[in-house]
């Protein structure tokens, strides 16, 4: 979907400052190191005790600040899941909007995992076409892994772990620090049963949840199939290849146009395989390594990189990014903004990354 007149006003990030290495996994038990064979995880942040709506709301409330724009200025209000953030029934999109003093405006929950920030971005650009000039459309998100179906070093998928975290993108008509150019998203539903496994429907008894297991449901799934790891590559490089190319093309803009892609944090073999080589683009332009250091926090992942990269200085007026997700359904999603001058002027003294290291083995 080619986007007119579409900006990111903000971005909102809440990062706890506690942080839990892999190292200090493996000596505790938590996680084996055969587990995160070729995984470039270093660490992630956890909040012990905060629930992730409440990081979602924190994130929001920052997002709002940074705009300078009233809570009574906004008009619509997203909210991404990835595992249950309370009781049975409860509905966390209402949580945040009563926590920012929202007014009765419509809230919408969106349960598309990790790639749930993407999709409301698609969705409040439809929703914004038609709404008054001013009015702004937030899609947020958070994740905190102290939950009774959630391991947080083993439920998120190969060789990742789940950082605790909150984000909040504000969007609008009004000129911020990217302008949106295209959005798309696709569903692959023959996929379905990869995030269900051996799981029957009906999940009855009163006992315990089943833990999410994502490598263990998805190997039942390949069993089923008879797919091997070529099929798996074969597919994920199709989908993610299919939605991109499709969203550049509406945007007007090929792959060497791209500055920067923003994709799940997943490891520097997963990014590169899956996304960048069937692209033709090195792994220099992705943002693994700062994702390294933070792990996957959900929905999260590509909001708080992509604030990563503007306050870092790594990004300038006119460079073009692309963000890409991906999750159960299976959905995927991408989205090509370009930086503005108010973007890039949001370098904050923040010390820039470090040096990308070269890989000599791919």
């Amino acid at each position: 979907m080619k986007t007119e007149n579409l900006y990111l006003r903000s971005i909102g990030v809440s990062l706890p400052a506690e942080r839990v290495t892999l190292a200090e996994a493996f000596e505790a038990g938590h996680c084996r190191p055969n587990e995160f064979t070729g995984s470039d995880l270093v660490e992630v942040p956890v909040a012990p005790g905060t629930p992730g709506v409440e990081l979602a709301a924190d994130a929001a409330r920052r997002a709002l600040d940074l705009a300078g724009l009233p809570v009574e200025q906004l008009a619509l209000l997203i909210h991404a899941t990835m595992f249950s953030e309370g009781p049975e029934g409860w509905a966390p999109v209402g949580y945040v909007m009563r926590e920012l003093g929202c007014g009765q405006i419509p809230g919408f929950e969106v349960s598309q995992g990790c790639n749930g920030t993407l999709a409301g971005v698609e969705l409040a650009a439809g929703w914004l076409a038609l709404a008054p000039e001013g009015a702004g459309a937030l899609v947020t998100a958070g994740l905190q892994a102290d939950l009774p179906q959630v391991e947080r070093w083993r439920s998120a998928g190969f060789g990742m772990a789940i950082g605790d975290g909150g984000s909040a993108l504000l969007l609008g008509k009004e000129e911020g620090i990217a302008r949106i150019e295209a959005v798309n998203s696709l569903t692959y539903a023959d996929l379905e049963a990869m995030h269900r496994g051996d799981l029957p429907l009906a999940q009855g008894g009163t006992g315990a949840p089943a833990k999410v297991d994502v490598p263990g449901r998805a190997r039942e799934f390949a069993i089923a199939r008879r797919y091997n790891q070529f099929d798996f590559h074969r597919i994920f490089t199709m989908m993610y290849a299919e939605v991109t190319q499709r969203t550049l093309k509406e945007a007007g803009f090929t792959t060497d146009d791209l500055e920067r892609v923003v994709f799940t944090n997943a490891g520097a073999e997963i990014i590169e395989a899956d996304l960048l080589q069937p692209l033709g683009l090195p792994l220099s332009r992705a943002t693994w390594d700062f994702g390294r250091t933070i792990g996957h926090i959900g929905a999260s992942d590509q909001a708080i990189s992509l604030d990563h990269l503007l306050r870092s200085g790594q990004l300038d007026a006119g460079d073009r990014v692309l963000l890409v997700g991906g999750t159960q359904g299976y959905n995927v999603s991408s989205v090509v903004l370009t930086v503005t001058e108010a973007g890039a002027a949001l370098r904050d003294g923040t010390p820039p990354a470090a040096p990308r290291p070269e890989r000599t083995d791919s």
